[in-house]
């Protein structure tokens, strides 16, 4: 058996753990391993289901691997997600997320898939980047996810949970130190409260960064540093047996640099005529910002969770608040020359209500209905200069409102056949108060599956749904080109996949394979007035697939394994106000914003040193294509490869863990603009973190 194609493929993968290398001649068919890949429950349904029974495309990542893999933030699970790309570019709170081809929209834009933290939506696009602590787990949805988890789920949805409260009493510390003076403390507790039957739970984080990056023409300063503060406390309580409420309330504050781009080309001062432009010769690919920037987001969240077993089924009622506050003083042309700055002020007040009925039965009917509404009051002002000269603002007051039906049955065709129906029924309406406008944006949403169990542990599905994001109006500056507002964006996606576990549970496999059509996708584009706006892009198509295997070949090893890809063309494109690129030149191009394809790939080593001790050593790979910044393709990011390592000692009360990250210490470009497409004087790119070695102790009393 030694010889045996498997075997080989497992001996030439151990080597890559160095000393930690297993004998060649194990190998599934032979092993006399117990070991077996832990079930995963998700309730991505509403209802506790396996994950392999499941008709969707899912990632799920348990306590374990949050601990293990250090998942802080939506960037550490993207990176071990194949075709989920999360960028931090600009400044705290601002990201660039992409799900299969689906991008995020800045500004006063709506990301492309739905947040939830414990049930609650995140209801403001700069919450996408906060910090992850106490985390229980995490589920990455692809594919259009509108009908169970609400507007702009049209690429897919990340599921949160947080720790429960807990009967005994439970506390934790965590404190962390890496490069870059970077330090970090968490703590939890949790427990009863007095003989009222109540649960709680509180949990903190603090981190303090001066940062790695700088800034060499201005005294070597640092440009990445941080300071945040989170907190979160949660109160369970159950009246009565059938009455359950889960009280949270969570407040974030974070402040670090800000617009520390590096230009990617020789910079020009677009001056008007007769005046012929000025050419400067700037270094490119260094930050040489002329200020430090600065930025924050504060933010202030308060949920309601009830649910009421009325024992055919489930009402469950979600209440939330959340008050957002953000600022970003910078320099916009990110050159050495005093040319273009810019003060951004967001603020923004969300209330959203949302009430479902869930059937309880485990008969072959399964069913879930519910309404929601949303409504927003958002200001966002961008006060630029030129030339040391006040330009008038792009200043919009956003109001808001969504009201929204949806609906799931699921019916047991036979033993194997299962047909899942839903739909989900939006009215938008946004009305920008500043420009005197309104508009009103309506969608119903289907969805449409059939999984089939071929036996226990090999689930086939094909599924087709439609996806919904609303149009809005743009931050406009006097002077922009911009169109005042754009259109609303929609897909039809067709999906089948194939999962399933295989060796007695050592193995956890899933496929999928999507097409996409696209009609007026939405592209954010921003330019020197300050106006940051979006535009539609008429017809596209997303062909792609993923491919995702966990094995544990024998009691010491694990194996992660994940592979993504995309192929993509721009169908249709008119001419847009404001851009400068013609159609011609994008009109059959590649969708922009992710990898071609992408490769992740893990492995844990975990050995015993007796007295309940385990020696557990990592190796995190990850490989990103080539990636296409801007819709006439000419600017690109050449593929690269990223390496972490961590070693850690581990019993059930405490564990001390060594880390690197970016090991080899490999820099590339995390997000790009073109100067053509948005008129600043040069192509802007945001720089890559540099490696990090840091140590991490935790304990649990």
């Amino acid at each position: 058996m030694a010889n045996h194609p498997v075997c080989k493929v497992s001996a030439a993968i151990t080597l890559a753990l160095g000393t930690l290398v297993l004998p060649a001649e194990w190998c599934f068919a032979q092993s006399q391993s117990t070991a077996a890949i832990e079930e995963i429950v998700v309730t991505s349904r509403y209802r506790e289901e396996k994950l392999s029974e499941i008709p969707d495309s899912i990632t799920p990542f348990t306590p374990e691997e949050i601990e293990r893999y250090r998942i802080e933030r939506i960037n550490r699970v993207a990176s071990l997600t194949p075709n989920l790309r999360f960028s931090d570019d600009q400044e705290v709170g601002v990201s660039t997320l992409v799900i299969r081809g689906v991008r995020q929209n800045r500004g006063t834009g709506q990301p492309p898939v739905s947040f939830r933290i414990d049930g609650v939506s995140a209801t403001n696009n700069l919450l996408t980047t906060q910090e992850l602590f106490d985390i229980e787990s995490v589920d990455v949805l692809r594919g259009p996810q509108g009908a169970l988890y609400g507007r702009n789920a049209i690429g897919g949805a990340i599921l949160v949970s947080t720790k429960k409260p807990t009967v005994d009493p439970d506390y934790s510390l965590r404190v962390s130190a890496a490069e870059g003076e970077d330090f970090t403390f968490a703590g939890t507790a949790s427990g009863s409260i007095g003989t009222t039957g109540a649960l709680y739970r509180a949990s903190l984080r603090l981190q303090d960064r001066k940062g790695q990056l700088r800034n060499a023409y201005l005294d070597n300063q640092y440009v990445d540093y941080k300071e945040s503060a989170a907190f979160r406390g949660r109160v369970l309580f159950t009246p009565t047996e059938k009455l359950t409420v889960d009280l949270r309330g969570q407040y974030l504050d974070q402040d670090g640099g800000s617009g520390y781009f590096m230009p990617g080309s020789e910079g020009f001062l677009p001056l008007p005529p007769p005046a012929a432009p000025i050419l400067f010769g700037n270094p490119t690919y260094e930050i040489q910002s002329n200020r430090i920037g600065e930025s924050f987001v504060r933010s202030w969240e308060t949920s309601a969770k009830i649910d009421y077993d009325l024992g055919w089924g489930t009402l469950t009622s979600i209440t939330s608040y959340t008050d957002v506050d953000s600022g970003n003083d910078q320099d916009l042309d990110q050159t050495l020359v005093e040319a273009i700055d810019i003060i951004v002020i967001d603020e923004s007040e969300t209330i959203a209500q949302e009430l479902r009925l869930a059937s309880n039965s485990d008969d072959v009917l399964h069913w879930v209905a519910g309404v929601s509404y949303f409504a927003q009051d958002r200001f966002r002002s961008l006060a630029t200069t030129f030339l040391g000269f006040p330009v008038p603002p792009a200043a919009q007051d956003l109001e808001l409102e969504d009201f929204a039906a949806f609906g799931s049955v699921s019916y047991d065709m036979t033993d194997d056949l299962e047909l899942t129906l839903a739909f989900r029924y939006d009215e938008e309406t946004p009305k920008d108060t500043t420009q005197g406008r309104s508009a009103t944006f309506t969608e119903l949403q289907p969805k449409a599956s059939l999984a089939y169990r071929f036996h226990e542990g090999l689930l086939a599905y094909v599924t087709v749904g439609k996806g919904f994001r609303a149009g809005g109006f743009n931050n406009l500056a006097p002077d922009s080109n911009f169109a005042p507002g754009f259109d609303e964006e929609s897909l039809v996606s067709y999906e089948a996949g194939l999962k399933g576990t295989a060796f007695d549970g050592r193995m956890r496999a899933g496929l999928s394979l999507f097409r996409i059509d696209y009609d007026d996708q939405q592209y954010f584009l921003f330019d020197q007035t300050g106006t940051q706006a979006n535009i539609n892009v008429d017809k596209s198509e997303i062909l792609g697939g993923e491919l995702e295997i966990t094995a544990v070949p024998t009691d010491a090893l694990q194996i992660n394994l994940g592979f993504g890809f995309t192929d993509s063309e721009i169908e249709e494109y008119e001419a847009v106000p404001g851009v400068l690129v013609p159609a011609s030149a994008i009109v059959g191009r590649k969708v922009p914003g992710a990898p071609v394809w992408s490769l992740n790939l893990a492995m844990q080593h975990t050995k015993s040193l007796g007295n309940s001790m385990n020696l557990v050593s990592r190796f995190d790979y990850e490989h990103r294509d080539k990636t296409y910044w801007t819709l006439d393709n000419l600017d690109t990011q050449p593929a690269y490869d990223l390496t972490n390592l961590s070693f850690a000692l581990e019993n059930e009360r405490w564990s001390a863990r060594l880390y690197v990250n970016n090991l080899f210490d490999e820099q590339y470009i995390e997000w790009f603009f073109a100067a053509r497409f948005i008129g600043l004087p040069a192509d802007i790119a945001w720089p890559s973190k540099p490696r990090q070695v840091g140590l991490e102790y935790s304990i649990r009393f």
